[in-house]
This record gives structure tokens, sequence and C-alpha cells, in this order.
């Protein structure tokens, strides 16, 4: 094969992989495996208050959606609709029972630490999260 045959087989491969919807699958979120420590500080008139602290070992291929979107508003069970997922990103509605309308957001700035948040219709941000990844997971306890 000369070589500009070569560029024009790769240059159409390129392009019929750009055409194809993308599926995304847990292997591709761009988050590594192992213990996380999750701080929830839930934001009263502007400030956010004393974090609580959840720990929990995150396993490879874990789901982004179950993993790193499990919290919610602290107003009540709330149901997540129009979810969307990139590579470094989560993104989601929230409806709720006792509560207007939410939004909320998770954004890895790196495979180890996240930052996102609620943001309640009418009220603004109600909840910030931040992870960091801390170490490899040692056993099914941590």
């Amino acid at each position: 094969m000369s070589p500009s045959s070569l560029v024009v087989t790769v240059l159409c491969a390129a392009a019929s992989t750009v055409a194809l919807p993308v599926h995304a699958d847990a292997g591709d979120f761009g988050a590594m495996p192992g213990l996380w420590k999750i701080q929830v500080r839930h934001v009263i008139h502007g400030k956010p208050g004393a974090p609580e602290v959840q720990w929990h070992c995150v396993d490879e291929g874990a789901d982004p959606w179950t993993t790193f979107a499990a919290w919610t508003p602290a107003e009540g069970k709330c149901t997540a609709t129009d979810q969307q997922r990139r590579t470094t990103s989560l993104a989601w509605k929230l409806t709720c029972k006792a509560a207007p309308a939410a939004s909320a957001h998770v954004d890895f700035d790196s495979a180890k630490h996240y930052t996102g948040s609620v943001t309640l219709e009418g009220r603004g941000e109600i909840t910030k999260v931040e992870g960091d990844r801390y170490a490899a997971c040692t056993s099914p306890e941590d």
C-alpha cells in the first residue's frame, strides 16, 4: 500500500468513527478505582457548612452513576432524569417530591479528584461535593 493510500484509509476510518454514536461504558470513565474520600457540604444562605465525610471503595469498571452521582439534596427523595455523561463529567436533573426541580453535576479535573454541586430552582446551590482518591483498596471492607 502506498503512503497516500494509507493516509486516505486512515482518514476514512477516522471519519467513520466520528460519525458513529458513542456508547460510554463504565471502563471509559475518567476516574481511578480505589479508596475515595467524599465530602458533602450543605449550603445555607450561600455558605457551605461543615463537611459530612464518607469513605468508599470504587471497583474498577464501577458504574459512575451509582458511584459518583449517588448523593441528592437533603430535602427528600429525588429521581434523576436527563442524565448526560462524558468521560470526565456527569450532569443530571433531579425531580424531588418535597422540593422544586434541581440540577446536579460532577466534574473531574483529574482521575483522582472531582467537585460537584446540586442547584435547586429558585434557591441556588444547596449542596457541594468534593471527592479525592487516597489509595488502592486493601480489602472488601474498605
